[in-house]
């Protein structure tokens, strides 16, 4: 019955998108965030979404770096960057969220537009540059509360900053993870985001010796709660394995792969479409995410045999996009965009279906299934 409801629920979103997409597509996002944090706090009406919309399974259960999971399915960084929804996402069918990306210092976002929807592509135009009302602010608002499913919090660096050096930046990336660390805010994991591709000026750590060099001083925070760090898509596939070399050296334990596709040639945008923001800032979401995100999943898998957990982002709309990450090496799963163009109870429908896809093929918990095709 529950299911029945589940994809009647889909069926009605999937019918009025095209009326929601006739709003801004940012404006429209900030109202869906408002929305959740003002029903988040009306008695019974978080416990009423979770038993029309979480659908539970004894198969999706999972423990990954120490922490258990009802489902494998995450909502990624980049949505609730205010952490608005940690109370009621677990409501529409999550098993787990990663609040943020916050950073230290206020930044009120990159110029306009910030987000833009191109539906037959799938994709959303995301330039936010990391906007965040700051450390204190987020964590000001998530003190006191009390969450059914294991929440995170994404840290990244400030933009924009007054000195754009490694010194500079590790400083900040650490006193707001010295922030989070002491807030007593009940977060089951930290996420350092390496991986923004819409910063105004980039310090970047997408090579061995400043990532090695900035997980060494957060190593010396004697963190609590694992650590996950979210990685590119966009670096060739050397460039990636030298970074987890780098990783596998400190007490990390998760690595989430990946972030935005930055390249617009790909086949799966219509061009049609894409023509109008051709020369825009800001980078892609979901589908065109798809594909790299796969092979890197396989590739880590390959190339950390154990030694990291790993989370697998990008594209993934339906519960064979979750299976096909999972069967290439993924841990656990988060998306994004689904929501927008598929409904807020796609991790509902993934979670219906997904059981269905197990049994199928004989796995009777969804680990079973992890890593079987990345030899393949």
């Amino acid at each position: 019955m529950k299911n029945t409801f589940v994809h009647l629920v889909g069926g009605s979103y999937r019918a009025v998108a095209p009326l929601i997409f006739l709003a801004d597509s940012e404006p429209a996002h900030d109202f869906v965030l408002d929305m959740s944090e003002f029903m988040s706090k009306i008695p019974g009406v978080p416990a009423l979404m979770r038993a029309c919309l979480n659908v539970s399974h004894p198969s999706l259960k999972t423990t990954v770096a120490g922490i258990d999971f009802d489902n494998p399915i995450g909502l990624a960084a980049g949505f609730d960057h205010e952490g608005q929804m940690p109370r009621i996402v677990d409501g529409i069918g999550f098993g787990f969220q990663t609040v943020g990306t916050v950073t230290n210092g206020f930044y009120e976002g990159n110029p306009y537009p910030r987000i833009k929807r191109l539906t037959k592509s799938r994709t959303l135009l995301v330039n936010k540059g990391l906007k965040s009302t700051g450390m204190i602010s987020v964590l000001g608002r998530l003190k006191g509360q009390v969450w059914h499913v294991p929440i995170g919090i994404s840290i990244g660096r400030t933009n924009p900053m007054k000195e754009y050096t490694y010194s500079a930046s590790n400083a900040d990336i650490i006193e707001a993870f010295t922030k989070a660390r002491d807030s007593g805010v009940p977060f089951s994991y930290f996420e350092l985001n390496i991986s923004c591709p819409n910063m105004l000026h980039e310090v970047s750590y997408y090579e061995p010796e400043p990532l090695g060099a900035l997980l060494g001083l957060i190593r010396d925070l004697k963190l609590t709660k694992p650590l996950f760090i979210k990685m590119p898509i966009s670096l060739t596939d050397e460039k990636t394995k030298a970074l987890l070399d780098v990783i596998m050296q400190y007490p990390v334990a998760a690595i989430i792969l990946g972030n935005l596709q930055v390249d617009r040639t790909l086949p799966m945008f219509d061009k049609e479409e894409l023509a109008p923001y051709a020369d825009k800032r800001g980078n892609w979401s979901g589908m065109p995410c798809q594909a790299r995100s796969d092979d890197l999943v396989k590739l880590a898998y390959n190339h950390v045999k154990g030694k990291l957990s790993i989370v697998g982002c990008g594209g993934i709309f339906t519960a064979e996009d979750a299976y096909r990450k999972i069967r290439n090496g993924a841990n656990l799963v988060q998306l994004v965009t689904a929501t927008i163009f598929e409904g807020p109870q796609v991790p509902a429908e993934i979670c219906a279906e997904l059981p269905k896809l197990l049994k199928r093929d004989g796995f009777a918990h969804v680990a079973d299934a992890v890593g079987v095709d990345a030899g393949k």
